[in-house]
């Protein structure tokens, strides 16, 4: 499987749409090693090229896709995924025109190819099973141990759950208790 083809299977994995080649962007041909499309969540026109294709070239192909969709007044955002890198200069122009993915290897492994089209590919969530997810309250509870839950403990830890002006107000009283001040203000005019 060449590069351009395992750059194809890991966005066809993601829900895109392998596209077509040459690619016909409103009547017009282009000739992009591989193009993809987004199916579901994302909308990008997804163009795929190899350091073999001379720069100039590339820069001509990729404005001309973005004129035309311009045309044809889509919204579809443009990535191009460039295997073999790209020298800043050239990336820059190529910038003008559609998101620049570049992978340095020419022989990239999936890793790679996934780290660099990671803002294509939906987010990888933890199974909810697998988080604890459990009672914030009774985690704390359990953390400190039944020796150190005592009546002002309980007591801060659950004006967490009113947020943090409720602790201050709770350890205020909790310090004030423990100094043997009142909250009680003192009149000094009598």
């Amino acid at each position: 499987m060449t590069s351009v083809q395992e750059v194809l299977a890991v966005l066809e994995s993601a829900g895109f749409e392998r596209l077509p080649k040459p690619l016909t962007v409103v009547g017009t041909e282009f000739d992009f090693e591989a193009a993809a499309s987004g199916t579901h969540t994302s909308h990008d026109l997804v163009l795929v090229a190899t350091d073999q294709v001379p720069r100039k070239r590339l820069q001509r192909l990729v404005a001309g896709v973005a004129r035309s969709l311009d045309l044809a007044a889509s919204r579809r955002p443009v990535s191009l995924v460039l295997i073999g890198g790209v020298a800043a200069s050239d990336r820059m122009e190529l910038e003008r025109y559609a998101r620049v993915l570049p992978i340095a290897s020419t022989t990239p492994d999936v890793a790679e190819i996934e780290k660099a089209v990671a803002v294509l590919l939906p987010l990888k969530l933890p199974n909810a099973d697998l988080v604890s997810g459990g009672n914030p309250v009774n985690e704390v509870m359990a953390a400190l141990g039944p020796r150190s839950t005592t009546p002002d403990h309980i007591a801060l830890i659950n004006a967490a759950a009113d947020g943090p002006a409720a602790v201050r107000e709770a350890f205020r009283r909790y310090a004030n208790e423990g100094a043997g001040w009142t909250d009680d203000v003192e009149n000094d005019d009598e």
